[in-house]
Formats: C-alpha cells, structure tokens, sequence
C-alpha cells in the first residue's frame, strides 16, 4: 500500500471511486479538477499492487504501471484548522485497513492543526474509525442529508 497526493491526471479514478461510494455525485469531476488544478484542496489517494477481485467493475484509467487507485481521502487546509472533506475507499478492497491508512496520513499532514469533519449518524463504520483516530463529536445536524439523515459533526486537535 502506497498513500500519495493526487495530481490532476488522477481525478478520473477519484470521481470513479466517489461515484460508487456516495449514493449522490457528490465530489463532480469537474469540481475535483478544479480543486486539483487550484491547489485548494489535497486528495491522499491509496493505492495498492492488488488486483481487484473479479467483482469489481474498475476502469484502467485508475492503473498505472502496476499499481491501482483504490481509495481516498480530501480535505482543505486553512491556517491552523483542516477539514476533512471525503473519504471513500473502492467496495472490492474495503475492509482491508485502507482507510485506516489514509487517516494515518492525513493525521500526520495535519500536525498541529485542529480538525473538523462530518458524518451521517447512520455510517456507523466511518464513525468508528474516527472515534479510534481520537475524534470526538461536538454537534449535530439533523435532517442535514438530502436523504434527511442527521450528521454528526466531530473534531480533533492533531
């Protein structure tokens, strides 16, 4: 597993990954470029020497050279404080400490800063990973998702 910074040839496969995982185009292609091309936010993408199981319905545009993008983490650094934006990782390689590695990342980037995020109530597994990285909620929304599902808002100094 190798976790890198995204670059602009890399959104196809960030868009991709986003599309599956969230049941909206939440992250657009062309919002990810634009965030890519203005350095106004940073992407950690994880990416491993795996083959996808015969299940997954991947691209080749997120395989270079032997090495696949299977998952990412976004956010936007200001001054002290950093919002982590999106996580997802590809459902064929989910469940093997990938985003566990992307938080570590974006942890140790993060140094010194206070972090903010949000999460629907109902995610329970990216809730618990949060809460091991040591954050801790501090409000709620409800009704906050287009599906009306409440997100809670959680934060960690770093």
């Amino acid at each position: 597993m190798n976790i890198k910074t995204a670059i602009i040839d890399d959104s196809l496969r960030i868009h991709q990954i986003a599309l599956a995982a969230f049941s909206r185009d939440q992250v657009p292609k062309r919002l990810i470029d634009e965030q890519l091309a203005a350095g106004q936010v940073t992407y950690l993408l994880a990416e491993t020497d795996a083959q996808a199981p015969a299940k997954a319905d991947l691209l080749d545009e997120g395989t270079v050279e032997g090495t696949q993008v299977v998952g990412f983490l976004s956010y936007r650094a200001i001054l002290d404080e950093v919002d982590l934006s999106f996580l997802a990782v590809d459902s064929a390689f989910q469940g093997q400490g990938i985003a566990r590695e992307l938080m570590q990342a974006f942890c140790e980037q993060n140094n010194e800063r206070k972090a903010y995020l949000e999460v629907a109530e109902n995610n329970v597994s990216a809730r618990r990973l949060y809460e091991k990285f040591g954050f801790e909620i501090y409000a709620r929304r409800d009704g906050y998702y287009h599906d009306g599902q409440t997100a809670i808002l959680m934060e960690k100094n770093l």
